[in-house]
């Protein structure tokens, strides 16, 4: 027998939150290995074995071949120790204190494992709105901070009954064992329907909703990490009241469909829009319209795809399930403007004007987060809204960071940041920073981040635009704190996103043309189509498409008529072009 060796292990990735610890003591025991297996405090997960080098080294091979499926290994340190004589493998009570930083887990849709459960009738999770696993469902929308233990979640309201906390201490059980999310219908949260008052409803829930929705009804419902609110697809009078009561007059809405057949019913996916679909952060996926679809042309005015996603919760899918459609429109839960709505009470309040009905559950939705949204160009696969499923994973850059940074964006379509070493870690989706609501949303957002990492950033980054509310935020901020304010011109910030996901290296230097619509430029016009030489701390303009008058200012950015108009106004004069404007039918 050779001589028993140790080796301290410490792994980086999105390794808390995903079964990772119970895979960890599955394998170490399969190899008859001792020691032990810690989340600490920065996400990352600490390993101690010792035994023979042999089941050691077979041991590490397998960490990567055999990991959990939603697990990713970044980085991987082993070091050389000196064994101590442990007599067994365990999994340890998290640390708080962090070392390096790790990952926090974005949300899950739910797995082939936990649905099938859930339509079994012999399952004791039949018909179970909430079920999931070390595999899947929710993570960072119920998450307090790091350390993703069931006391730091949402979940820490619904104590494991002793049939979940049986399966929690099995280490036999692959999906169940230290997975801190598990619940079933004795101990999880409930779900529950009632009138736009308040008043609860009486029957089977989600049955009552759908038969609701198939008879014409507008039902707001709280899912993951916000509400949606869902309607029939296939009704143009249905269609037509929800852009009145959304105030969403041209806007396409998403739907969610049952499963693959019913897509197929409406769209046209390639295999490769299929994998989109199934992925396990179950994004939005635009798919070209089928001919003679079921929808109503009002869900995409004038628009050749829909936005469709399959249902990411067993809550979804029931329902869906039940509708006469198997296909409904399921857009975000929000007043015009606003933040996705997430706690019960606010959605009565507020969502009371747009839905007829509200299924509800208890359990608390901690951080808000709305639907990805993604298309394929050429192949592929590019990312309209990086939110739900994609949240807060980080990128890395090719070099490292000097000082911790935390960044406001610019102020439409806004999503923030956080930075460190190499790590660029984004908010979900903010949205139009247009109001205090928005603001308060990318401030609380930050927040957590900043907190999450124990960050005291260095700079403050904003746009370089005086007017935008994200750029005074970033100013009173970095003057109430003393704090450095970089303020970043448009156009060089999108050549520079695209050199750093293109991972050059830091003394690169690249042409970029970058046509977008309002960025505030160096001799105080509104720049839009430019082209730059760029590296990463400056910029040159090397050309620019001709400067247009742009009535009502940075609204001409969002009502593209007002710049047809102007650009009329100044060749053709005021009254030639407000007669050509008419005709056109755009004044």
């Amino acid at each position: 027998m050779s001589k028993a060796e140790a080796r301290k292990l410490r792994i980086i990735g999105i390794v808390q939150g995903v079964g990772f610890r119970p895979f960890v003591y599955r394998l170490a025991t399969s190899y008859d290995l001792k020691g032990y297996v810690i989340n600490l405090g920065g996400s990352e997960v600490e390993v101690w074995v010792e035994g023979p080098v042999e089941s050691i080294e077979n041991f590490i091979r397998d960490l990567n071949l055999r990991k959990p499926p939603t697990a990713i290994i970044e980085n991987l340190k082993v070091e050389k120790a000196q064994p101590r004589g442990y007599k067994e493998f365990k999994i340890l009570k998290s640390e708080k204190k962090a070392t390096v930083y790790s990952a926090i887990p974005p949300d899950f849709g739910i797995c082939e494992h936990c649905m099938k459960e859930v339509l079994d009738s012999g399952s004791r999770w039949y018909l179970y709105p909430f079920n999931s696993c070390a595999w899947c469902g929710p993570r960072f929308s119920m998450m307090y901070t790091i350390l993703y233990d069931r006391e730091n979640t949402a979940m820490r309201d619904f104590p494991l009954c002793k049939d979940c906390l049986k399966e929690y201490s099995d280490p036999s059980n692959i999906r169940r064992f230290h997975a801190q999310g598990i619940s079933c219908p004795k101990c999880g949260p409930k779900v529950f329907l009632t009138t736009k008052d308040g008043e609860e409803i009486d029957g089977d829930p989600i049955v009552t909703a759908a038969k609701l929705i198939d008879e014409g009804y507008i039902v707001a419902i709280k899912g993951v990490g916000g509400f949606h609110i869902a309607s029939l697809a296939s009704d143009d009078s249905v269609v037509a009241v929800l852009r009145e009561r959304k105030r969403r007059p041209q806007k396409p809405f998403a739907l969610m469909a049952l499963d693959e057949n019913t897509v197929f019913l409406i769209a046209n996916p390639s295999l490769k829009h299929l994998e989109l679909l199934r992925r396990l952060e179950r994004p939005i996926v635009l798919l070209p319209k089928k001919e003679g679809s079921p929808v109503s042309e009002l869900v995409a005015p004038g628009l050749n795809d829909l936005g469709i996603m399959l249902p990411y919760t067993s809550l979804h899918y029931l329902l869906l399930e039940q509708t006469k459609d198997r296909f409904l429109i399921m857009t975000s839960g929000n007043p015009p403007g606003l933040p996705i709505v997430k706690d019960n009470d606010k959605a009565l309040a507020k969502l009371k004007h747009i839905a007829d009905y509200f299924l509800l559950h208890n359990r608390e939705i901690v951080n808000r987060v709305d639907d990805s949204v993604v298309r394929l160009s050429a192949g592929e696969v590019m990312m309209l809204r990086r939110s739900r499923g994609y949240v807060p994973y980080w990128f890395r850059l090719p070099f490292k960071l000097k000082r911790k940074v935390v960044a406001f964006g610019a102020m439409l379509a806004n999503t923030g940041a956080v930075a460190f070493d190499e790590y660029v870690i984004p908010t979900q989706y903010v949205g139009d920073c247009e109001n205090l609501e928005n603001l308060d949303f990318l401030l609380s957002s930050l927040e957590f981040l900043e907190d999450a990492y124990k960050l005291n950033p260095e700079v403050i980054v904003s746009d370089k635009h005086p007017n935008y509310l994200t750029t005074t935020l970033a100013s009173r901020i970095s003057r109430e704190n003393n704090k450095t304010h970089l303020k970043v011109q448009h156009h060089h910030a999108h050549i520079v996103s695209a050199m750093a996901s293109n991972k050059l290296p830091q003394n690169a230097e690249v042409t970029g043309i970058a046509i977008d619509g309002v960025g505030y430029g160096d001799d105080g016009s509104i720049w839009g189509g430019e082209i730059l030489h760029v590296t990463y701390y400056d910029y040159s303009r090397e050309g620019h498409l001709e400067y247009l008058p742009l009535p009502g200012g940075d609204r001409a950015a969002v009502w593209p008529a007002r710049i047809i108009v102007g650009f009329l106004a100044e060749r053709l004069g005021v009254e030639e072009a407000i007669a050509e404007a008419k005709k056109l039918n755009i004044s």
